[in-house]
């Protein structure tokens, strides 16, 4: 069995989906802590002034504590950011020839009382994947419920994840390469291999191309049919 992990991210960019479409099975790591300024709660969409290239679309977080867990932290009430978000992806309206079905799919993805961030953002990468043709299963580490022992450096947690699933091979993004020690999965009998994205540039209307925006920019300007062939456009290393 092909394993992936990794946190769970706000409408990543394709090169995630590439990982969850490359693995029989996907960890949602959120019983890790929550940073700041990460891709947790956020993501980036184009900027409707080229000058700028790209803006954020993003969650509100209710307060926490600065060791606070991933799958610890609420959404926060009282602030419309569903319309904010849908607000901020009106400039696509006249640009993108996708842009009503995405936006239709973005009103579904909201379309939940949800408030923990994890499991809302858990969800929408569920139904983002189902929506792109991804069929991977999505399990949320905090309800797995795994006694993994001692860590002793980041590179662990996916050896002992992977250990406790019986994993035969853990793949992760090339850019994390260097947490690992390839000697340690190599004597637990998992095989160790990395996912390097090489995915085509599309055409954003009027504008160079931007890469590795949000999957919502990927759909705005691709329909789902080559959404699905370029899941294929990666490479191990």
């Amino acid at each position: 069995m092909k394993l992936g992990i990794m946190q769970p991210y706000f409408f990543p960019h394709i090169g995630y989906f590439q990982l969850m479409s490359a693995v029989d099975r996907w960890v949602a790591f959120d019983e890790v802590q929550f940073i700041d300024k990460g891709w947790i709660n956020r993501n980036r969409i184009l900027h409707p002034d080229p000058a700028k290239e790209w803006q954020f679309i993003s969650l509100p977080l209710d307060k926490r504590g600065q060791f606070d867990r991933i799958c610890d932290i609420g959404i926060k009430e009282g602030i419309d950011w569903r319309s904010q978000i849908l607000g901020k992806l009106t400039h696509y309206k006249k640009k993108a020839p996708y842009y009503l079905q995405t936006i239709d799919f973005i009103r579904n993805c909201f379309n939940t009382r949800e408030t923990n961030m994890a499991r809302f953002v858990i969800d929408v990468l569920r139904k983002t994947s189902a929506y792109i043709g991804v069929q991977t299963p999505i399990d949320s580490q905090s309800d797995l419920k795994l006694q993994l022992g001692d860590i002793q450096h980041p590179g662990q947690w996916a050896l002992r994840i992977s250990q406790a699933l019986g994993a035969d091979e853990y793949i992760n993004p090339i850019g994390g390469r260097e947490i690992f020690k390839p000697e340690e999965y190599e004597n637990a009998g998992i095989k160790l291999s990395f996912l390097k994205t090489e995915s085509s540039p599309y055409v954003q209307i009027h504008r160079k191309f931007i890469p590795s925006l949000s999957i919502v920019d990927v759909l705005m300007f691709n329909e789902r049919e080559r959404v699905h062939k370029m899941l294929r456009e990666y490479r191990f290393v």
